[in-house]
Order: structure tokens, then C-alpha cells, then sequence
């Protein structure tokens, strides 16, 4: 884990952000305990140049084939007996916040996600 950041400083509503690194944080640890490599990277820093701090949780994963769109809608989950609503969740928390994004990517290794908050 890096953290170069000040949460004192959270561009975001604690609560807010403590519910998506929440969701985010328990997907990761779900996905990488199917794999045999579990590993989970998370990096907490500010990018000054670009006025905006970064949160980033990569993690190993098997399902390759996951659709990086359709896992943020309602009721869509890979695990058994899960609803399906905490990436939808996050979505919501972020298009609420108009100085929030959330950059979701997979390689062949890790799939990855990325908070971006940007100074009000």
C-alpha cells in the first residue's frame, strides 16, 4: 500500500468516500481470494500538476471476460447470493459529486479501479 495522501484534506464527504473505498475494498478482496496469485495494490495519493487526488485499488481477478460497463448496473453480481447494488452504489455517490470520477480498466493481470477527486 502507498499513501501519499492527507485524508484531512478528502475532496469528498468522509462518509462518502469511506462507503466507495468500503465497496471497492471488498470486491477486490472477494476476487482476488479465487485467484492463486491474491494480490491487492492500493495507492492513495495527491496529483498537484493536475488538482485532483487519486485513489487506486488494483487487484488480481479470474473472470476475464467481466464487462467493465455492465457491473455498475443494478442488481448485476458475479457472487452468489449478493444483490448486485454496490457498484451501483458507487455510481450513484459519483455522478452526485461533480468533482468525482471513477476509471474502471482490466489487463490480463489485474483489474483495476480508479477514484479520481478533483478540488471544488
Amino acid at each position: 500500500m502507498t499513501f501519499l495522501l492527507d485524508l484531512n484534506t478528502l475532496n469528498m464527504k468522509i462518509y462518502e468516500f469511506a462507503r466507495i473505498l468500503g465497496i471497492l475494498l471488498d470486491n477486490a478482496i472477494e476476487a482476488s481470494c479465487e485467484c492463486n496469485e491474491k494480490i491487492i495494490n492500493i495507492t492513495f495519493r495527491n496529483d498537484i500538476k493536475n488538482h485532483r487526488q487519486l485513489i487506486t485499488i488494483e487487484n488480481t481477478y479470474i473472470n476475464k471476460e467481466v464487462d467493465t460497463e455492465k457491473i455498475f448496473e443494478k442488481g448485476i453480481s458475479e457472487k452468489q447470493n449478493h444483490t448486485g447494488l454496490g457498484l451501483w452504489e458507487v455510481r450513484k455517490i459519483i455522478k452526485k459529486n461533480n468533482n468525482s470520477n471513477l476509471f474502471t480498466s482490466k489487463t490480463d493481470k489485474f483489474f483495476s479501479q480508479q477514484l479520481e477527486l478533483y478540488e471544488k
